[in-house]
């Protein structure tokens, strides 16, 4: 007797054949939302982290808390990341830099890692190394790991432009707006067809409507809080103002016009997502989603969400 198919293994068997199809193309991307978190420790929102699959090569833009455990989770191998990229240095987004750094060289990565970011990361990435002194000499003198893969190769970026271009593969760095840190950066990403925007952390940005605009998809950050409570604390208010609210949201994805525009570093006082997702939609009519971790996206020739 043949076994009957259900619906929702149907559907799962659709979006798999979609994915084939669509990885047969050079240009298809896939995101995952390793953290969608800000600096309060959640078990649910990690540290914000994304990270993009292109071409065979994997690329992590923001290494936030429990980046490797959200890398294990999703099946992909520590060793198998070769480029980092940093919005800028405030702690949430760089604290997860040593534990992937170290532990996928513990794993045999077979190459320094690479990590790019504005200026400061030079000097981040020399002292991790000088703080990590004594597990490099424990670990080569005892376990005979190569000492050649322990560096970190550092890059500062000095202007916006395009800062990574190889395997049909374009990253472009831009500035943003998230004073009083700078500089910040968001990030584009081009592979054939299709594009991909990382925000970063800001508030309304015009330079970032001018780099997102054809995107496919926009990852953006968002900051909320209830009026009562803002009203009261002058230190929340300083907060949401180097942040971008759902409002703000709302008038930069109507701008860019993207296939999907999906919310990370979900900063919330007092308010809840559905309360964010609501108010943005007030004003943008387009598709807007509440990013969340682990989250997996296909970019190709159309957005695949599973």
């Amino acid at each position: 007797m043949t076994p009957k198919l259900s619906l929702s293994h149907f559907l799962k068997l659709f979006l798999i054949l979609l994915f084939f199809i669509d990885t047969a193309h050079a240009d298809y991307m896939e995101v995952t939302l390793l953290g969608t978190g800000t600096p309060k420790p959640s078990i649910d929102r990690f540290g914000p982290s994304t990270l993009i699959e292109a071409n065979g090569r994997y690329f992590i833009f923001d290494s936030g808390r429990g980046l490797s455990i959200r890398l294990q989770q999703a099946g992909v191998a520590l060793s198998k990341v070769e480029n980092i990229f940093l919005t800028h240095l405030h702690s949430d987004h760089i604290s997860g830099l040593s534990d992937l750094w170290l532990t996928s060289w513990i794993w045999q990565r077979q190459h320094p890692l690479r990590l790019t970011g504005p200026v400061g990361t030079l000097a981040l990435s020399q002292h991790l190394e000088l703080a990590h002194q004594a597990d490099l000499l424990y670990r080569t003198k005892n376990t005979n790991l190569n000492s050649d893969f322990f560096p970190i190769l550092a890059k500062e970026i000095v202007s916006e432009g395009i800062i990574y271009q190889h395997d049909g593969i374009k990253i472009t760095a831009f500035l943003v707006n998230h004073y009083p840190v700078e500089p910040a950066y968001g990030y584009r990403i081009d592979s054939g067809e299709q594009s991909i925007v990382i925000s970063g952390d800001t508030t309304f940005s015009k330079n970032l409507i001018k780099y997102a605009k054809g995107a496919d998809l926009l990852i953006h950050e968002v900051a909320a809080a209830n009026s009562e409570l803002l009203a009261g604390n002058s230190r929340l208010q300083k907060v949401i103002s180097y942040h971008t609210t759902p409002e703000q949201a709302a008038q930069i994805f109507s701008a860019t016009e993207p296939k999907a525009a999906v919310f990370n570093h979900v900063l919330l006082f007092g308010i809840n997502e559905r309360a964010v997702l609501d108010a943005t939609r007030e004003s943008f009519n387009g598709d807007v989603r509440m990013g969340y971790d682990l989250m997996k996206i296909g970019v190709g020739d159309e957005l695949i969400f599973y």
